[in-house]
C-alpha cells in the first residue's frame, strides 16, 4: 500500500423488507430532507436530480409498503403549493440523521484500524 494512497471507506443505509426488498434507503433520506429544507416536492426533486413523476410515484409505493405517509401535498392557494414531511417523515429523517450522526464515527474507526494493522504488514 502505497505512502500517497488515501483509501476511504464508503457505505450506504437502507430499510428493506425480510424478503430483501429494499424500501427507503440514503437516496429518498436526502429527497426527503431536501422536501422538508425547500417546502416544495418540485424543488426537491430538481435539487436531487430525479424526475418528478417517477419520484411521486416512488414516494407512493414507500408509504403503502410503510403504511403511513411521509409527506403532505397542499395544492394552490395565493402562493401556490408546497409540501412538507408529516410527523413520521420528520421520524424517518431524524432516524437517518442520527444512523449516520452515531455510526460515521465508529466505522472510520474501525477502518483506520484495518489501515493500520495493513500498514504494519508493509515490507
Amino acid at each position: 500500500m502505497s505512502d500517497d494512497l488515501h483509501l476511504r471507506l464508503k457505505y450506504k443505509f437502507w430499510i428493506e423488507t425480510s424478503l430483501g426488498e429494499s424500501i427507503l434507503g440514503e437516496g429518498k433520506w436526502l429527497l426527503l430532507k431536501a422536501i422538508r429544507d425547500t417546502g416544495s416536492l418540485q424543488a426537491a426533486v430538481k435539487e436531487r436530480g430525479y424526475a418528478y413523476r417517477q419520484t411521486w410515484e416512488n414516494l407512493k409505493k414507500i408509504e403503502d409498503k410503510l403504511g403511513f405517509q411521509l409527506i403532505e401535498k397542499n395544492r394552490g392557494g395565493e402562493q401556490g403549493g408546497h409540501t412538507k414531511l408529516t410527523t413520521k417523515g420528520e421520524m424517518v429523517v431524524s432516524f437517518f440523521d442520527e444512523l449516520y450522526e452515531q455510526a460515521n464515527p465508529e466505522i472510520e474507526k474501525l477502518f483506520q484500524h484495518m489501515l493500520d494493522n495493513l500498514q504494519k504488514l508493509k515490507d
